[in-house]
């Protein structure tokens, strides 16, 4: 195998997008939604949950003042919405009313959660890391919500960010 003509090596900085699809998710933080891309389960109990956060954003500041917040997950069919929610900002427009999606009062926080998800954490804020440019929260999971016998694979098409404004879902899933 002749490594350099099979693969592009690229030096530190630099982020590059569009190579792992992740799923996306929309966190709400008070009744301000808004998308991320770079979230990750970090400890199973407690189950703690991870996101990071840009910190240009005004979801950032809600962030540092709220003590808890929501992570969403909603399906392919929420495409465009979820696309706008990320494309806007909440000290600048209602996205509720730009996208026509609704919320609902959590049960066990105060932040909003979307009803139209297929799965639904109500996290606690524990915690943050700041970075450069990011920030990671992290949130104690304290109440899960989840779409009775729709999240089986195959039956739900995930929604997947590949960066700079592509998208994909799963396709039917293979067993081994």
């Amino acid at each position: 195998m002749d490594f350099k003509n099979l693969y592009k090596s690229l030096p530190e900085g630099g982020y590059t997008h569009g190579y792992i699809p992740r799923p996306v998710a929309v966190v709400c933080v008070k009744e301000n939604p808004f998308t991320v891309a770079h979230h990750t389960p970090v400890n199973k109990d407690p189950f703690i949950y991870a996101i990071s956060v840009d910190k240009n954003n005004y979801s950032y500041k809600l962030m540092l003042e709220s003590e808890d917040f929501t992570i969403n997950f909603l399906p392919f069919d929420f495409l465009k919405e979820v696309d706008t929610i990320g494309k806007t900002h909440g000290n600048e427009v209602n996205k509720w009313q730009l996208t026509g999606l609704s919320y609902h009062k959590s049960q066990t926080v105060s932040s909003v959660l979307i009803p139209n998800s297929l799965i639904i954490y109500e996290c606690v804020k524990l915690n943050h890391i700041e970075f450069e440019d990011h920030c990671l929260f992290f949130g104690k999971v304290v109440m899960k919500h989840y779409i009775k016998g729709k999240l089986k694979p195959g039956k739900v098409r995930y929604l997947l960010f590949h960066g700079k404004n592509y998208y994909s879902t799963n396709k039917k899933p293979k067993k081994i």
